[in-house]
């Protein structure tokens, strides 16, 4: 069996259906059934347990008694904004939760491999470019702190305990079933829907910045690498290693819906969490046979097909 806890989220609720389709028993887990939607064509086929990781006997329970082989850790708070009205919601949520996990399996004491899914938020401000594994960390948010405590914790339990542990340390992923009306959260996402929905689309510093985009499908194709093909103990920058300039997501949006782009000057809280341009060296994770195969364009143009079908 393959836990994924947020399984009813953007990436773990893509996940799921993919692993179900090719015959794998999973568990998900979520807050709520509020995003029940994104599970829609495999529901009937899906173990689903409603919780809050923050409850750690919860948690705990729910290892014990379904004995996995395999946890993908995708449940979280995942915006940096947030992480900051709310900071000790963030340790347990991003932080504790981890931890709470690995004392569960343990206790187990039977083999299972466990899958963080992290963020490259954790490396703050690069002093240079492309990013890699190696590269220092020193984050600039909570959110980015904790999500970097759990990956500690992930190399503390394999190297103490002799734990199968692996990091995927996701760049901006991108694509259906993510949020869209949160400006705090996925930008992209936010940005797109705007533009499906002809309303101003507001892009600051005139665009010139960039970041590593992925498409969730190819995310999804490299959680299936690192669960199959992932050495224990080790981390994986999971990214294209291409960069996406703003200017050019403003020229897309606008060549795609005819929305107007508004360029912005960025405010100063943004400016002080801010981690400016990445782009990834995903030498690693290519080591596994993984390739990204979704330019951001492309990616676009499905989500705002998505976008069209949902409020069909």
């Amino acid at each position: 069996m393959i836990l994924i806890t947020g399984g009813l989220g953007f990436l773990g609720s893509s996940l799921a259906e993919t692993l179900m389709d090719k015959g794998h028993r999973l568990l998900l887990t979520g807050r709520s059934a509020t995003k029940a939607r994104n599970l829609a064509a495999v529901k009937e086929r899906a173990a689903i347990e409603h919780g809050d990781v923050t409850d750690f006997d919860w948690v705990r329970s729910l290892v014990l008694e379904h004995s996995p082989e395999v946890i993908f850790h995708f449940a979280g708070q995942l915006t940096s904004y947030e992480s900051f009205e709310n900071p000790l919601y963030d340790v347990d949520v991003n932080s504790k939760s981890t931890l709470s996990i690995l004392e569960a399996m343990r206790e187990l004491k039977k083999p299972c491999r466990f899958i963080l899914g992290s963020t490259f938020w954790v490396t703050g401000r690069p002093e240079s470019l492309p990013v890699n594994e190696e590269t220092p960390c020193w984050p600039l948010n909570i959110y980015a702190a904790d999500r970097l405590a759990s990956e500690h914790y992930c190399h503390i339990y394999h190297n103490v305990y002799n734990m199968d542990t692996v990091v995927m340390r996701l760049t901006n992923t991108f694509g259906s079933r993510e949020q869209y009306n949160n400006p705090k959260k996925a930008a992209l996402n936010n940005l797109i829907y705007r533009a499906y929905k002809r309303e101003p689309v507001p892009i600051y510093n005139q665009g010139k910045f960039f970041r590593d985009y992925l498409y969730v499908s190819d995310a999804v194709t490299a959680a299936e690498a690192v669960m199959e093909k992932g050495r224990p103990g080790q981390c994986y920058f999971i990214g294209t290693g291409v960069t996406t300039w703003f200017y050019d997501i403003g020229r897309w949006l606008a060549e795609l819906t005819g929305t107007q782009i508004s360029y912005v000057e960025a405010p100063d809280y943004h400016r002080r969490i801010d981690m400016g341009n990445i782009v990834v060296d995903n030498q690693r994770l290519r080591g596994l046979g993984w390739e990204w195969k979704i330019p951001v364009k492309e990616g676009i143009k499905r989500t705002l097909d998505y976008y069209r079908e949902i409020e069909a």
